[in-house]
């Protein structure tokens, strides 16, 4: 297929030798990088992403948080949603640009330019680009294995809450989620890392408050695109073989259709015993789990009684051990660097096991209800066109495909909303009583708030 074939990124394309791990520089921000962010950030959103607007809500929240974590007053976690992929390049923009342009519309004088340091997985610059390969070290940005210990990066991250010089930017989702009108899950992480810090800068004396700001992104898209929907329904029913010719199906059935088919060759691929009559999500839910077991299988890992999205993870960071190895491959001997390929090539063919379960964790098997197909305006609701994106991503990782063949319709507006801040030094005492307990309390709220954002971007 064309559109597949177009594709350029190599983690799209099977890799078969071992390769040396990427060697990052220490995090450190280039003053003079943040000054050529600041003048392409937008060319950058609106062109290659296809932003039409950024529409920023809670602006009083978001501007006095950045005003208090840039004057030394707090320190500033800033927990942003993770639903589609692109959003750190959406929110560089806001750090760097919007927080100012939204400052100066409400009077505010900040202390000094914004910025925030993004934590992210060390899977990115593997996958990733030569540029931002260069870019994320140079930016602040830090890197942290998700399943495997990693003092190293931890301790870099307490030091970025405590003592940094901007606010630090994670997602506690962990990982795309792939739905933004509804909240799957989140990881404690972040609110235990925010917790301890608190906790740690109070013994030293420290009396700046740790706050967490939930940040939660949204898409709106307008009328003119109905048309970049059709170019990817139609993509999607060239990958599945239909035939051509214009369609009289309303959009709805022409995504139900392509749905239904690619759980059935999903099922057939697996060796699963099609079950048509059975609900969506409990064959969906069936090759999930067979495309876990499947990569576990290949790579040798033993099923462990944890959450299939842990499991995931386990595939991934494994996955990736095997073809970025520690030393250099290159120099070991002609029977060694042939197994270490060998390896490292199953290891691949495992991960597109992974790739296909990690999405079909998420994904939701029913379409949004017929009334939410369209806006007063005319156009196509933000939620169809989501479910649209995530079929094509169900077919492109059952391709052995990944997330760097998603596809975007364009144009769309971003909606980030600021909720209220969560203080958690104020949390010490609980904490201090029961750790366990209190992290959940926090991150409880946290999903609260992001529910609370959710809701408003719906009836806003």
């Amino acid at each position: 297929m064309k559109e597949y074939r177009a594709r350029k990124a190599a983690y799209a394309q099977a890799i078969t030798r071992a390769l040396p791990d990427i060697r990052l520089p220490a995090p450190g921000v280039r003053p003079w990088l943040l000054g050529a962010a600041r003048f392409l950030a937008w060319p950058y959103v609106r062109l290659a992403q296809g932003n039409s607007a950024i529409d920023i809500r809670g602006s009083e929240r978001l501007v006095e948080a950045f005003r208090a974590a840039l004057a030394k007053e707090t320190r500033l976690i800033i927990a942003f949603r993770h639903p589609y992929g692109d959003e750190a390049q959406v929110l560089a923009w806001l750090f760097l640009c919007g927080v100012e342009k939204e400052a100066r519309r409400l009077g505010v004088r900040l202390p000094r330019r914004p910025h925030a340091l993004f934590v992210h997985g060390y899977e990115v610059p593997r996958w990733s680009g030569a540029l931002v390969r260069w870019m994320l070290p140079r930016m602040g940005a830090m890197p942290v294995h998700h399943a495997k210990i990693d003092r190293e990066g931890m301790a870099r991250i307490r030091r970025a809450i405590e003592d940094g010089d901007y606010p630090l930017a994670l997602a506690p989702e962990g990982q795309v989620s792939y739905a933004s009108d509804r909240l799957p899950r989140l990881e404690q992480g972040t609110m235990r890392l925010g917790l301890a810090a608190a906790d740690d800068m109070a013994k030293k004396g420290r009396e700046e408050p740790v706050l967490v700001l939930p940040l939660s992104v949204h898409r709106r898209c307008a009328a003119r695109s109905t048309a970049s929907l059709g170019r990817l329904i139609a993509a999607l029913e060239r990958a599945l073989g239909f035939p051509r010719g214009v369609s009289q199906d309303t959009v709805g059935d022409r995504l139900r259709k392509a749905r239904d088919e690619l759980v059935s060759r999903a099922e057939r691929f697996y060796g699963l015993s099609p079950e048509a009559l059975s609900p969506l999500e409990k064959r969906i839910a069936a090759i999930v789990l067979k495309a876990v077991e499947c990569g576990e299988r290949i790579l040798d890992i033993q099923h462990r009684p944890e959450a299939l999205i842990d499991r995931v993870y386990g595939i991934r960071q494994k996955g990736w051990d095997l073809i970025y190895l520690a030393g250099d491959p290159r120099t070991l001997p002609p029977v060694d660097r042939a197994l270490a390929d060998r390896r490292a090539a199953e290891a691949w063919y495992a991960m597109r096991h992974m790739e296909l379960a990690d999405l079909s964790w998420y994904f939701r098997a029913d379409l949004p209800c017929p009334s939410a197909h369209t806006t007063d305006g005319g156009a196509i609701s933000a939620e169809l066109i989501e479910y649209a994106q995530n079929l094509w991503d169900f077919a492109n990782r059952l391709m052995g495909g990944a997330i760097s063949g998603r596809k975007n319709v364009r144009p769309h507006a971003s909606v980030i909303i600021a909720a209220e801040t969560i203080n958690l030094s104020a949390r010490l005492a609980d904490y201090r009583s029961d750790r366990r307990l209190c992290v959940a309390r926090a991150t409880a709220d946290l999903a609260a708030a992001y529910t609370g954002c959710i809701e408003e971007f719906k009836h806003g």
